[in-house]
């Protein structure tokens, strides 16, 4: 885990103890320990958390039960999966103590295909606890200006330079080829995606259409479908797809964490063609692309009939298509073996068969199940039960999100599921105000949390900053703007006639 803000390095030379620990313990009580690791080139171990996306050295909490270099020695090894041996300490006040420490073991490096932002070496950090969680990617880079830029604390910039330079060396050593640790499946696919990409390079149309098809999956058209839903369309699909994103998120961030597949390029480096972290299995692009073309295409089967005729073979046909088209650019952009797209399809069309059965599944007085407070409750439950299981920060703000939309239906009327019969007459002024105060109500949210968190804010406090944020957006989306819409345009009433 990330440290608290330490002091800059002004204050490190006038008030740091360089001493052993029992001297040292007697003047500070740091809260967490760290690591540096070196290379003879002055390059260093960082990792970049998921939160934030900054970078910091290895460390992390100090236990009670537990000596400083214990504890340096057992978040490096869950935050990297390297262990370490703890030497000299380098630096102590009542934020963290640093150590200089060393790999037991010579440790290898990627230079991934793909420039980084960093321009640095990739550590594959596989089996450490952390990875996948709350640690992003763990980097072997140099303390250039970018990746000072993106330092965590950078008051404490000068300090790590000189912590650096008093660190002793450890071995590092390219790796070029991983393959002998992949399993039989995993090699035959590797020789597969090594042809496909070798084929889609061939044809630049084809590499062109799937550099494309790879948005099908990405989280910001997502959002921006929900948002649209929600803000322009009756409630239920609103709700629809926002069930069908937060089963999504669970699913797939469970089976990921669950089944710890590595991507193929930590394998095959040269595969790489995208930034990606995390495991592989299922493909969650392939998924959330399936589930949401799933419930479009259901719609227009289910409520566009009248206007629009498609048949159950051409909607199956055109679903699969789509999904399978995102799912090919996953493998194209080398992030993801072929089995991780199938299942990934597999996954994303019960997503939305379960979606659009509470969409259009009715009970007590005709109501729609997707509008059902006891339905979001349970869904509530179980996603806290989910985000117990794997603190990340995907997992509690989709869990505030879900929260939002419990909270909204107590106070959003059957009446106001449509924005076009809640305005009255004046539908299209009524439309276009409505989205306006609910787009400058979404600004102004959104920018608090980004007038409070600052690169030193603690990863709890941002999460909670950035969890609240999402809570009030929801019910500002469902409950708050409709509501003041709705005050501010009246229908005009026709004048009264003498009697």
């Amino acid at each position: 885990m990330s440290l608290l803000s330490p002091l800059s390095f002004a204050e490190t030379q006038t008030k740091t103890q360089v001493a052993p620990q029992t001297d040292s313990a007697q003047a500070f009580h740091p809260k967490g320990a760290t690591c540096v690791i070196r290379d003879a080139k002055g390059q260093v171990i960082l990792v970049q958390d998921y939160l934030t996306r900054t970078l910091s050295l290895p460390g992390g909490y100090i236990d009670s039960s537990e000596t400083f270099q214990a504890a340096a020695k057992r978040e490096t090894l869950e935050e990297t999966g390297i262990t370490v041996t703890v030497g000299q300490q380098l630096a102590i006040n009542n934020n963290r103590v640093v150590f200089s420490c060393q790999p037991s073991s010579p440790t290898g490096y990627i230079d991934p295909a793909v420039e980084n932002g960093f321009n640095a070496h990739i550590i594959p950090a596989l089996n450490s606890e952390h990875f996948g969680k709350e640690i992003r990617q763990v980097y072997l880079t140099a303390l250039t200006p970018v990746v000072a830029a993106k330092y965590r604390y950078p008051s404490d910039t000068e300090a790590l330079h000189a912590w650096i330079n008093a660190s002793k060396l450890t071995q590092f050593y390219p790796l070029q080829d991983l393959t002998e640790h992949a399993d039989s499946l995993q090699l035959t696919q590797l020789t597969l995606m090594e042809s496909f990409q070798a084929w889609i390079k061939s044809i630049p149309p084809v590499r062109e259409l799937l550099n494309l098809s790879n948005g099908l999956g990405e989280g910001a058209l997502a959002v921006g479908l929900l948002l649209v839903c929600l803000l322009i369309f009756p409630l239920r699909y609103g709700l629809t797809i926002a069930f069908a994103l937060l089963a999504t998120a669970y699913s797939v961030n469970l089976l990921k964490i669950g089944f710890a597949v590595p991507r193929p390029f930590y394998f095959l480096p040269s595969l790489q063609q995208t930034q990606a972290s995390g495991f592989s299995f299922p493909s969650g692009h392939t998924t959330q692309a399936a589930a949401m073309i799933g419930v479009l295409i259901g719609w227009l089967f289910t409520e566009g009939k009248q206007r629009i005729k498609i048949s159950i073979p051409t909607a199956v046909v055109s679903w699969l298509a789509l999904s399978l088209l995102a799912g090919a650019a996953r493998v194209w952009l080398g992030v993801h073996y072929p089995i991780d797209v199938v299942a990934g399809v597999g996954l994303g069309g019960v997503i939305a068969l379960m979606s659009l059965a509470v969409c259009h599944n009715r009970y007590t007085n005709n109501k729609r199940l997707i509008e059902s407070k006891r339905l979001w409750l349970l869904l509530l439950a179980m996603y806290f039960y989910g985000t117990l299981q794997l603190i990340q920060p995907l997992y509690v703000f989709s869990w505030f999100a879900a929260l939002g939309i419990f909270i909204s239906l107590f106070f959003v009327k059957p009446q106001l599921t449509n924005n076009h019969k809640q305005m009255g007459t004046s539908s299209k002024v009524a439309s276009w105000q409505h989205l306006v105060i609910a787009l400058l109500g979404l600004v102004v949210i959104v920018g608090m949390p980004m007038l409070l968190i600052s690169s030193a804010t603690t990863s709890i406090l941002i999460l909670v900053v950035n969890s609240l944020a999402i809570l009030c957006g929801m019910i500002w989306i469902l409950v708050g703007a409709p509501r003041i819409s709705q005050k501010l345009v009246t229908p005009s009433r026709p004048p009264k006639k003498d009697a």
